[in-house]
């Protein structure tokens, strides 16, 4: 799983509660409207049945001169009008003709049912909503036989109180909740996990001992803020622990260096010196003796002493190269020419000039050509030595930006740690020192082996880091 995924599960994870809070209050405050819709039609129905109950027919036939018999209507009706009021109870209603005439209202906002008269014209209930925002269920219902109908109607807020204030204001709460959960996450968005993501995406990229993080993030929560200024400080002691390792390394390869010049300059100036003086003197005395035997004998210690003075050289030579003065072309050439000759092992040298870069160039510093010098030598060493090879190949070229060489062998290999300081712990200090050598140069060494099959150093050096 990808790391910023769990970013977004975090802001599901917010996200999804609110909205099912929010759906959740949707259906019970739709329940409720609904349950509060139904108990007021209920209402109106039981009121308008009442109403007509009481409004029998036979009382209500037209007389020769066109009025109704009001006795009834005043005796029957006002009954149900004096029960509203005395029990207190919400609801009016209205006897109105065919016409649209008015015959009775009960006592209250009669006037009202007078204006609503076109909109309570279903014999189901039907809710409306007045100018002033209150909310009314009205129903019509017509008498057989007769020419007159009943309109009744009850007020929400009569019938229900305070709870339908709850109806009216609950969706803007809920839309202001909305408006505010959606506010909370794009500031969760923006404050938190957009700074923690190009944190993590920042830390993922970051060379740890080499580069800095940004120092701070305006955008970021304090709390981030100060995991960044942390981290800041973490990164920079990493390249504090990582400048004393490599003023520590430069230190103890300045003096393996200057202690290499030291024995190579005691062993030239001291036993190699007296070896030589040894030969002139075994040379001057053959000329004194006249005997065969003697001479040949002579012969055989001047011999002896030769190898002596030539392996003394080769030994001082090793140590410090005198021709890396040379060039990097030409110490390799001479490394890998020496080493082939001493050790019976075939190596091939492969320096290829890229564009306008020229490997005997001074430019390259002499630490960079005693780098590349160490790791061929070490490397040779290695795969005669360790891996029984038979055969070595060295290329030296430039690649765009890059001077890049590849040691392969085809030797028996090894099983490479992941580490390779544990090599070093184990006292095999050869890969180590070689990687320390390139990092210190500004550049990089890999190491690929294979049983059976050989190992393959790499090196590449930024020409950007060659002063």
């Amino acid at each position: 799983m990808r790391k910023e995924g769990l970013l977004y599960q975090l802001i599901t994870a917010l996200l999804v509660p609110a909205l099912l809070a929010l759906v959740l209050a949707w259906v019970v405050y739709d329940q409720f409207e609904k349950s509060m819709e139904s108990n007021a039609n209920n209402y109106v129905e039981n009121l308008v049945d009442s109403v007509a109950a009481r409004l029998d027919s036979k009382k209500w036939h037209v007389q020769p001169d066109g009025t109704y018999m009001k006795k009834p209507l005043d005796e029957d009706v006002n009954s149900i009008a004096a029960v509203l009021k005395e029990m207190n109870l919400p609801g009016m209603f209205a006897v109105f003709r065919k016409d649209g005439t008015l015959i009775y209202g009960s006592p209250g906002k009669v006037n009202f049912l007078v204006d609503w008269v076109n909109s309570f014209d279903s014999p189901t209930p039907v809710k409306v909503r007045s100018k002033g925002g209150d909310y009314f269920t009205g129903m019509f219902y017509s008498i057989p036989d007769e020419n007159i109908y009943i309109i009744g109607a009850v007020s929400w807020k009569m019938l229900f109180g305070s709870m339908v204030l709850l109806v009216t204001v609950w969706p803007f709460i809920m839309g202001t909740l909305a408006i505010i959960t959606i506010l909370a996450i794009y500031l969760l968005y923006e404050k938190v996990i957009l700074p923690l993501r190009e944190l993590d995406e920042e830390v993922s990229s970051l060379r740890l001992g080499y580069d800095l993080p940004d120092v701070s993030a305006p955008e970021a929560v304090p709390e981030l803020q100060q995991l960044r200024s942390t981290f800041v400080v973490l990164a920079q002691s990493a390249i504090d622990k990582e400048q004393l390792s490599r003023d520590y390394i430069t230190d103890i390869v300045k003096v393996q260096e200057e202690e290499r010049e030291r024995i190579s300059r005691e062993i030239h100036d001291g036993p190699l010196q007296d070896v030589t003086a040894l030969v002139q003197r075994l040379r001057l005395l053959a000329l004194d003796v006249s005997d065969e035997q003697t001479i040949s004998s002579l012969e055989n210690a001047e011999k002896v002493a030769m190898i002596g003075v030539k392996e003394m050289r080769e030994f001082c030579n090793n140590l410090t190269p005198p021709w890396l003065d040379l060039g990097l072309r030409h110490s390799l050439a001479e490394l890998c020419n020496r080493m082939s000759s001493q050790l019976g092992v075939q190596i091939d040298l492969d320096v290829e000039d890229g564009d306008d870069c020229d490997y005997d160039d001074e430019s390259l510093p002499a630490s960079l050509c005693l780098a590349f010098y160490r790791v061929v030598q070490e490397s040779i060493n290695n795969s005669v030595h360790h891996g029984g090879a038979t055969f070595i190949s060295v290329q030296l070229e430039k690649r765009g930006d890059r001077i890049t060489m590849r040691i392969e062998d085809n030797g028996k290999g090894f099983d490479m740690p992941d580490d390779v300081q544990e090599l070093r712990v184990q006292g095999h200090r050869g890969l180590s020192n070689m990687k320390e050598r390139m990092r210190l140069a500004g550049g990089s060494l890999e190491i690929t082996s294979t049983l059976g099959i050989g190992t393959i150093i790499s090196c590449e050096v930024p020409l950007q880091t060659v002063e």
